[in-house]
């Protein structure tokens, strides 16, 4: 039970990881400050992780990311008790075309590389991965802090990680070009 829990969240992480840009245009073109969307977009994340098992199928996760978005931007505004920039009906309809143009547009041959050269990380490496660049501020000492090294040592196996995750994607990319 456990291990699908942690399955689940990995997969749901990864597609946080490949949709997180049009999520942070999406809120961005809203609310109009970057803290303001920054704050937004962590929030938005973590209901994500937290409520992963309502989601049935990996193609309604867009759809499903961005409704998210909205209510946390309209409680936003609700609790900043500032005057909406936008109505409501225009913030859904921004997710809508959000969600179309990110589904329209084709995935770089790189980021499918590098999806797939993540996925084949071991658990520990991709973890320790996305605890760096989970898009939060926190820096290489939080990493260090979390995985018990010291900060130089983190350093070091970060850099030991993009190496491999680096050759691997260039590999991908070598066999897709080959005839």
């Amino acid at each position: 039970m456990e291990s699908q829990t942690s399955e689940r969240q990995d997969h749901l992480a990864s597609l946080l990881m490949q949709h997180r840009t049009a999520l942070y245009s999406y809120i961005l073109s809203c609310v109009c400050r970057h803290a303001d969307a920054e704050d937004i977009l962590q929030t938005v994340l973590v209901a994500i992780i937290e409520s992963g098992d309502s989601l049935q199928e990996k193609s309604e996760f867009l759809p499903w990311a961005f409704e998210v978005a909205r209510r946390r931007i309209l409680n936003h505004f609700s609790r900043s008790k500032r005057e909406l920039p936008v109505d409501p009906g225009l913030i859904a309809r921004l997710a809508e075309a959000a969600g179309r143009l990110e589904e329209a547009q084709p995935t770089s041959p790189y980021r499918t590389a590098l999806l797939a050269c993540l996925d084949r990380l071991p658990d520990p490496s991709r973890q320790v991965i996305k605890m760096r660049y989970d898009g939060s501020k926190s820096g290489v000492a939080d990493v260090a802090s979390k995985i018990n090294r010291s900060v130089s040592a983190t350093y070091s196996l970060i850099k030991r990680i993009k190496v491999i995750l680096r050759e691997c994607v260039e590999r991908r990319l070598r066999t897709e070009e080959a005839p």
